[in-house]
């Protein structure tokens, strides 16, 4: 009954992506996405231990203009702030930002545009910012193809500008589990919300960005690659767990038919199952001026 009931998700979930358009949003914008947003935030954090990466962060100037594209909470903006000048300017951008703090709460050298990254961007911002950030825009990539967006993000960068692009390796997402605990729950559990062949591709884009990024102009590109492990592993599959809820509320209006499924997903967590979803962190440096 419960593999049914995970089938019958699944398609719903495809439905619901195959009617958004391309910068549309499948999970929600309220205090509790919020609130999933910023844990989400001090734990990629935590993994990486940077916001910039170092290749990034070393060579930047007191004067540096820095983006952040799909900004979310605006909370990486914040916390960033904090490790720069202050003659520094972070931009955030985003198609919607309620779930941002009021622009007059943010530091002066920081600030919010409403921006669709699936649409060229602004021409006073064209080749204006040293550094443009991108984080976890994966449900928004259709068809296994990330150019268009890559192409409007890229045009925000000067010559010689850095893009660092942090995203989860969605292909790779696999459960572990102790030996001898059992997972069916787990797997049951994450297996309703995958998506269904043919609505969105492989997702296998994420290691192959190289390619798009040559075929742009970046000079260069490497990608570095993270895996949590430890007591880490049980707060980021919780957050998982937070993200699938808001999955299937949207999708189903109700979570009262999945309950028996979460619970028994919740005892599994407890015995030290989890998911696992490798991060992947690009850095690429366009090309400079002729």
């Amino acid at each position: 009954m419960l593999e049914s009931l995970s089938l019958g998700k699944a398609f719903l979930l495809g439905k619901l992506r195959k009617s958004l358009t391309p910068s549309e949003y499948v999970l929600k914008r309220d205090y509790l996405g919020s609130s999933r947003l910023n844990l989400s935030f001090f734990l990629w954090k935590d993994l990486l231990r940077f916001n910039l990466h170092p290749d990034i962060s070393e060579g930047l100037g007191p004067n540096a203009r820095i983006a952040d594209v799909a900004t979310g909470t605006g909370i990486w903006m914040l916390d960033l702030s904090r490790e720069v000048p202050s003659t520094t300017t972070i931009h955030g951008f985003d198609i919607d930002l309620s779930q941002c703090p009021p622009p007059s709460s943010f530091p002066p050298n920081v600030k919010i545009t409403k921006w669709d990254m699936f649409t060229p961007p602004p021409a006073e911002l064209v080749g204006t910012f040293d550094v443009v950030h991108l984080r976890l825009v994966t449900l928004v990539i259709k068809n296994n193809d990330p150019t268009a967006l890559l192409t409007n993000v890229a045009q925000l960068l000067k010559p010689d500008g850095y893009l660092q692009w942090d995203e989860i390796d969605a292909a790779g997402l696999h459960i572990e589990s102790p030996e001898n605990v059992d997972f069916e729950a787990v797997s049951k559990l994450f297996r309703a919300t995958k998506i269904p062949k043919g609505t969105r591709g492989r997702d296998d884009w994420q290691w192959n960005l190289g390619s798009y990024f040559s075929n742009l102009g970046f000079a260069k590109s490497d990608l570095h690659t993270f895996k949590y492990e430890g007591a880490a592993a049980r707060y980021w599959h919780d957050m998982y767990m937070v993200a699938w809820e808001e999955f299937m509320t949207r999708i189903m209006g109700s979570l009262k038919q999945s309950r028996e499924m979460i619970n028994n997903a919740v005892d599994e967590s407890q015995k030290g199952v989890h998911v696992m979803y490798p991060k992947l962190v690009w850095v690429a440096k366009k090309q400079a001026a002729p």
